[in-house]
């Protein structure tokens, strides 16, 4: 039978069914060597190869309940005099997609003087892939009404695509590295990287001037980095470090949500530019083998800056099926995140066995972020702090035990908020972990 989920996120039975059962079969194989070539110079080599193969086990399908009729585009009287024109109406889509990606890399370790080092490196990266996708529409009213079949066709249509692509990449990083004195290493990054070639596997949207096959391949996604840092060292029992970055990525690969029930699981889209930049501090300090503690501040700031073939925000369902998004915030980005923690150790015994006893907690924030592709003020997650604890008993040997709690708080929070399956200006959310209660016992030699 496989899984029947209903999507809708509803009550109304508006998506009956939804499953997805594939069959995915996957290698990967890595050679790599490692060593000196000169006093001052090390090296790592190495060749990469992975291939892939799925296809739908059976078939993918998607059916439409009763209540389809209320999410109906179209509000015509046909709608209300045709019961049961929606019910049982699906689609059964026979996706198959083969993959194969190899690459070469190396990277040189050069030790220039005993206070600064160079480190280049470079990757040649090869990928094929092919993808045959069919949709077939079934069930529901039997009609040969015009009007009756262009209200079904709103829901579900036929589809299909088949394409083969390949492509090829260079990339690399250089990392220069200075440490004046032992407390301190500095370090300044130049790095390239990709995300090779995509197709989608599954439902498109279909617009005016875009053919199928626009949207089902995906461009490769092309990165520029720049990272310094300073690693320090205050005091034999201490580190703290900070680190500024900027990343510029070309035609970004996201997840997409579009406005339409035949692609309820999304699809893959290039985003032209984005850019994410930002500073990390991080610290920790341990005072006498008793006490230690940890903290770190990141701010990101992460936005689109040229998007313009992306699907609606929620608030526009039934507009255009593509909207200009260019400078809208990157989903899932906060711009403040903060964690800190600490733990008390105590050496003892328990049950004859030698160890310590220990307390530790750790606590998270991060700031409000958008939960969306496509920004949207009703799918904004609210900022939230989390808190952990545990206490408990290390063995040397033997048994250890300790009791543990996240979110000691019992906050409630969203992980997630997103549009209703077919996006139909309704949105579900993915809820944080309640207040959890633990124990673990473990054994050691």
């Amino acid at each position: 039978m496989g899984p029947l989920n209903d999507r809708d996120f509803t009550g109304l039975q508006a998506l009956a069914k939804s499953q997805a059962t594939s069959k995915h079969r996957q290698w990967s194989q890595e050679v790599r060597w490692a060593g000196s070539l000169l006093p001052k110079l090390s090296a790592v080599f190495g060749v990469f190869a992975f291939g892939q193969k799925l296809d739908a086990d059976g078939a993918h399908i998607e059916e439409s309940g009763r209540d389809q009729w209320r999410f109906s585009k179209s509000t015509t009287s046909a709608l209300w005099e045709t019961p049961g024109l929606f019910d049982g109406y699906g689609i059964k889509s026979y996706p198959s997609l083969r993959t194969f990606s190899g690459a070469v890399f190396g990277q040189l370790d050069w030790a220039i003087t005993d206070k600064l080092s160079l480190l280049p490196g470079i990757r040649y990266n090869y990928d094929d892939k092919k993808v045959n996708f069919r949709r077939e529409t079934y069930g529901g009213l039997q009609t040969e009404d015009p009007a009756l079949i262009a209200l079904k066709n709103l829901v579900y249509t036929n589809q299909a695509f088949e394409t083969d692509i390949d492509d090829t990449n260079f990339s690399g990083q250089i990392t220069l590295a200075y440490k004046p004195i032992r407390q301190i290493n500095t370090f300044a990054t130049y790095s390239t990287g990709f995300k090779p070639v995509g197709l989608n596997l599954g439902g498109l949207p279909t617009a005016a001037g875009k053919t199928l096959l626009d949207l089902a391949v995906i461009k490769p996604e092309e990165v520029r980095h720049y990272e310094i840092g300073i690693k320090t060292s205050p005091a034999d029992n201490a580190t703290v470090n900070l680190t500024v970055y900027n990343t510029d990525i070309s035609e970004y690969q996201t997840q997409v949500q579009a406005a339409d029930l035949s692609v309820n699981r999304g699809y893959l889209a290039n985003a032209e530019k984005v850019r994410v930049r930002g500073a990390e501090l991080d610290a920790n300090i341990r005072i006498r083998d008793i006490v230690s503690l940890f903290g770190a501040l990141a701010y990101t700031e992460g936005k689109y800056v040229r998007f313009t073939n992306a699907p609606p925000p929620l608030e526009e369902t039934g507009g255009p099926t593509f909207k200009d998004i260019s400078g809208g915030e990157l989903p899932g980005i906060s711009k403040w995140a903060a964690s800190a923690g600490g733990e008390v150790t105590q050496a003892g015994k328990a049950f004859g066995q030698l160890g310590s006893w220990f307390f530790a907690a750790d606590g998270y924030y991060r700031s409000d972020f958008s939960s969306n592709p496509s920004p949207s003020k009703y799918l904004r997650v609210d900022g939230y702090f989390l808190l952990n604890a545990r206490a408990g008993f290390k063995a040397v040997n033997g048994f250890s035990f300790f009791l543990w709690s996240r979110n000691l708080l019992d906050k409630n929070y969203f992980e997630q908020l997103l549009p209703g399956a077919g996006n139909a200006g309704h949105y579900a959310a993915v809820l944080g972990d309640p207040r959890t209660f633990g124990a673990t016992l473990r054994y050691g030699l």
